[in-house]
């Protein structure tokens, strides 16, 4: 068997040679019939399959399935996949022409037009009245459509941070602190913990470098880099070296080295991070919005105790974000037409409603979250959402060939979380210059993969990924 990895899909294949992998892996998606059943949702014959990796909200999906199969008269199968193995299980359902009919694709990491083109997505039938449920300029072309054919649905809020500072409120009354919002403030706080001695000031995933990557961009952004994950909005250009990065790299590093991580923290991955949090003699945890439904399943009597400071900045100014527009967190495939009925239902109120229940990732509609069932602490983050994240430029949606370049850029390691690492436990001395290497070596992987597409015929330059007119604090308008 040929697998299909993240660096096969991405590292020189592009849209047109996406087919030739997909056919080692037993081909393309047939297209649907006249009776709307295709290559995939072959494994429940007259009913629909379902597949997603989202574990908070396995409770949710097992009764709506439960629900919408009873109101169509057909079954349906729900499947949840650990995010680890869900990318190989859509590989191998795909090899046996048996692709799930609803499915979440994130875990694949190719654009839209990448999937399309390989079978992997059929269009989406929804209602306009389903349209009409969901926040103004939801469906974006390039990410959820392509000549304004739906393909994919959003269900989650575009605008989020996931470098939360989470922390024990009973903790903070026993001491005696107020939520942080500086980094000296936090440094502060972690001290007068330490010195008390009866608690750990603090615990991280250390151990995930994907989720040290996705803290440190976070609070690179809030403390004043000009951009996301490395790539500046108004020149196109990598700036990993950025002081926005080093001043919070150095946060973690300080931190580690006073001796204010719980012993271990160098190697917990996020289950054993939170775990150990939610055991209750830790105080300080930054972990994204989702963790109240995580620590949910691990200890229900915590939540009461959870409590959120927001996002840390180097001095306590107010949170400037960006981010760009949602993609589809939802896929069809095999018997389209039914899937889509189900599928629709996710723009429901009910459905969103929940999503914020579930406190998992924050739903698409964030107005919700305020009149459901969850605790403060992720209602406070819905909020600060709203007033903090503005609208990102993205080159895809300017320019739909740039996802031709998109899928032939090489994965770069060692990357941001791997740096962290290294620094944190002595391996990497030359923090800048270890940053700088990552911007040059961003920036090569994005210069060929534009090449290959141009070589190919397509229209796309590195000019794509400037937008001079950027503006801080203001949503992008093109």
């Amino acid at each position: 068997m040929t697998r299909i990895n993240r660096r096969a899909f991405m590292g020189g294949v592009g849209l047109a040679g996406l087919a030739g992998v997909l056919a080692a892996c037993g081909g393309q998606s047939a297209p649907p019939t006249q009776g709307g059943t295709g290559g995939g949702g072959g494994g429940n014959a007259g009913g629909l399959r379902w597949w997603d990796h989202f574990g908070g909200l396995q409770d949710l999906h097992t009764e709506w399935a439960a629900a919408e199969s009873e109101r169509l008269g057909v079954p349906i199968e729900y499947t949840y996949n650990e995010p680890g193995a869900a990318t190989e299980a859509l590989q191998l359902a795909n090899q046996s022409k048996q692709l799930p009919d609803i499915y979440s694709p994130q875990v694949i990491g190719l654009p839209l037009p990448a999937l399309v083109e390989a079978g992997w997505a059929l269009p989406l039938e929804i209602s306009e009245e389903a349209k009409a449920r969901l926040p103004e300029g939801s469906f974006v072309e390039g990410l959820t459509m392509l000549d304004g054919v739906i393909y994919g649905l959003p269900a989650f809020a575009w605008g989020q941070y996931v470098a939360c500072t989470w922390y024990n409120a009973d903790i903070a009354a026993e001491i005696g602190f107020e939520p942080p919002k500086s980094y000296d403030d936090f440094l502060a706080v972690l001290k007068t913990i330490a010195d008390d001695g009866r608690y750990a000031p603090m615990t991280i995933a250390l151990g995930s470098a994907p989720r040290m990557r996705e803290q440190i961009d976070d609070l690179a952004q809030a403390g004043g880099f000009p951009g996301y994950q490395g790539l500046r909005y108004d020149t196109g250009e990598y700036e990993y070296h950025h002081d926005g990065y080093i001043n919070a790299i150095e946060l973690y590093k300080e931190i580690s080295d006073n001796g204010w991580l719980l012993p271990g923290t160098n190697s917990l991955q996020i289950p054993d991070a939170r775990g150990r949090w939610a055991a209750g003699e830790i105080c300080f945890q930054i972990d994204g919005p989702y963790s109240p439904g995580a620590v949910r399943s691990l200890n229900p009597d915590f939540l009461s105790k959870m409590a959120v400071a927001g996002m840390l900045t180097p001095n306590g100014e107010d949170l400037v974000l960006a981010r760009g527009a949602r993609g589809s967190d939802w896929l069809v495939n095999g018997n389209a037409e039914l899937a889509s009925q189900v599928v629709e239902t996710f723009t429901l109120p009910e459905y969103q409603s929940g999503l914020a229940a579930a406190m998992d990732a924050p739903p698409l509609n964030l107005d919700v979250v305020a009149e459901s069932d969850v605790i403060d602490g992720y209602a406070w983050l819905a909020e600060d959402f709203k007033q903090r994240i503005f609208l990102a430029p993205q080159p895809q949606v300017r320019n739909v060939e740039v996802s031709q370049a998109l899928s032939r850029v090489e994965p770069v390691a060692p990357h941001v979380g791997e740096i962290v690492q290294g620094y944190l436990g002595g391996d990497v001395t030359d923090l800048r210059g270890e940053l700088v290497k990552l911007s040059d070596a961003f920036s090569r992987a994005l210069d060929n993969a534009i090449e290959s597409a141009k070589a190919d015929g397509f229209d796309v330059s590195r000019s794509d990924w400037e937008f001079p007119d950027w503006q801080r604090g203001t949503d992008y308008t093109y």
